[in-house]
Formats: C-alpha cells, sequence, structure tokens
C-alpha cells in the first residue's frame, strides 16, 4: 500500500510539473533563450581571447624569426672573420630559439584550430538562437492568438446568450405594443360605431331616416290591437247572421 501511495504521489507531482511547464512553457522558453544568448556571448569571449592570444603568439613567431636571421648573419660574419668560438655560440642561441619558434609556431596552429572550431560554434549556435527567438515570437503570437480566441468565444457566448434576452425582451415590448394598437383600433371603431349609431339615431328623431329604436307607443298599439282582435272578429262574422235573418 505504501509503495501505491508513493507511486501516486510521484504521479501527482509529474503531472503538477507538467501543468505548471504547459502554463508557463513561454517563459520557460524566454529564460533558456536568454541563458543561451548568455553562453554565446561567453563563446564570443573566448573565440576573441583565442584571437588575441594568437595574434600575440604570431607577434613572438615574427621577433623569434627576426632574431634568428640576425644572428646567423652574425654568425656566419664571425666565421668568415675566423671567430669559429663566437660562431659556435650563435649556434646555440640559434638552436634554442628554433625550438621555441617551433613551439610558438604549434602554439599558433592550435590557436588556428580553436579559433576556427569556436567561430563555426558560434555561428551554428547564433543561427539556431535566432531560430528559437523566431519560434519563441511565434509562440507568444499563437498563445495570444489563443487568448484572444477564447476571449472571443466567451463574449460570444455572453452575448448570445444577451442577444437572445434582447431578442425575447424585443418579442415582449412588440408583443404589448401590438396589443395596445389592437385596442386603440377597436376603441376607435367602438367610438365610430357610436358617433355613427347617435347620428342615425338624431336624424331618425328628426324624421330623416328610419327609427333605429323600437318606441314603446308602437309597442302598446301593437299588444291593443292583438287584444282587439278575436272581439272584432266575432262581431264581424255575427253581422252577416243578423242579416240573414232580417232578409227572411
Amino acid at each position: 500500500m505504501l509503495k501505491i501511495f508513493t507511486t501516486l504521489v510521484r504521479g501527482a507531482v509529474a503531472e503538477a510539473e507538467e501543468a505548471v511547464f504547459d502554463a508557463n512553457a513561454t517563459r520557460v522558453l524566454a529564460q533558456q533563450l536568454r541563458e543561451a544568448a548568455a553562453a554565446l556571448e561567453h563563446s564570443k569571449k573566448e573565440l576573441a581571447c583565442a584571437m588575441a592570444y594568437r595574434a600575440s603568439e604570431q607577434r613572438a613567431v615574427a621577433s623569434l624569426e627576426s632574431r634568428i636571421a640576425e644572428l646567423e648573419a652574425s654568425a656566419v660574419s664571425a666565421l668568415q672573420a675566423g671567430r669559429e668560438d663566437l660562431a659556435a655560440e650563435a649556434a646555440t642561441v640559434i638552436a634554442a630559439t628554433e625550438d621555441e619558434l617551433h613551439n610558438r609556431r604549434a602554439a599558433i596552429a592550435r590557436f588556428d584550430g580553436d579559433i576556427a572550431r569556436l567561430r563555426q560554434l558560434i555561428e551554428h549556435g547564433r543561427k539556431r538562437l535566432l531560430e528559437l527567438r523566431r519560434g519563441l515570437e511565434m509562440a507568444r503570437v499563437q498563445e495570444a492568438l489563443h487568448r484572444a480566441g477564447a476571449n472571443g468565444r466567451r463574449a460570444l457566448v455572453m452575448g448570445n446568450g444577451a442577444l437572445r434576452e434582447a431578442e425575447a425582451t424585443l418579442a415582449r415590448i412588440k408583443e404589448r405594443q401590438t396589443g395596445d394598437e389592437d385596442m386603440h383600433a377597436a376603441l376607435e371603431k367602438l367610438e365610430r360605431e357610436a358617433s355613427a349609431t347617435n347620428l342615425d339615431d338624431r336624424l331618425a328623431e328628426a324624421g330623416f331616416g328610419p327609427a333605429k329604436r323600437t318606441a314603446s307607443s308602437d309597442v302598446m298599439a301593437r299588444l291593443k290591437a292583438k287584444a282587439a282582435g278575436p272581439a272584432q272578429q266575432d262581431h264581424q262574422q255575427s253581422q252577416p247572421q243578423q242579416q240573414a235573418g232580417t232578409a227572411g
């Protein structure tokens, strides 16, 4: 159980490290590039140092070559003058100087190799650093675009929600306005109809049109006519019978 727990802890730590690295990848890359640039500058200083040493050795070689030439000329003159002892001393110094000259030339050859190698490494590092810096700029641009896209999508979602709410509010406003317009139209219609009816009634009362309302006097007359109807019919039927009896 302890081993499983330890493994889980290591896994959680590794995931946390990866998450932190992913969240700060551009910062990590920028710092790595700064360190690489510092190392490149150090290499340039080493190259400059090697070139300075090489120039110093070259000057020493030139001085030794000049010294050897002078000693040889002097030794030859001594031999010609019969001073072989002086020529022998000169030969000893010339031999030591030539050994030093050989060592100096070997050092120059090593410096030349080191300088060439450093030049190549620096040039290669410069190109790689330039490419990495361009990559860092592209990564920053992509990260900014990603953030902008995420913010844009979030704003769009929020905007869509706000737009839907605004559309619903507008629909309610239109519905209410339509209802108000329908009510105003109905009221206007009722007012027009009432006005027309009032005009017809006033015209009828003045005797310029049919009456729109039934008068109570007309109803009473109709009722009286109906009430008197049966008695009048019996009276009309009895009159022919009486006239016939009289005639007989």
